[in-house]
């Protein structure tokens, strides 16, 4: 069985709503496994550059 990675990003909004947890759990229960995390900082400079990549 070929492994899949998935990234997610849990967006600022959510991070000041104390909903981290909750996504975690909610990815969980769909069966995915958190095997790393980070917290980053971005500037909006950086934010702009990684949603350019992804647009569309």
């Amino acid at each position: 069985m070929a492994i899949e990675r998935t990234f997610s990003m849990i967006k600022p909004d959510a991070t000041r709503r104390n909903l981290t947890g909750a996504i975690t759990k909610m990815l969980e229960d769909a069966g995915l496994r958190v095997v790393a995390s980070r917290r980053v900082w971005m500037s909006r400079r950086e934010a702009e550059g990684f949603y350019a990549v992804h647009k569309d």
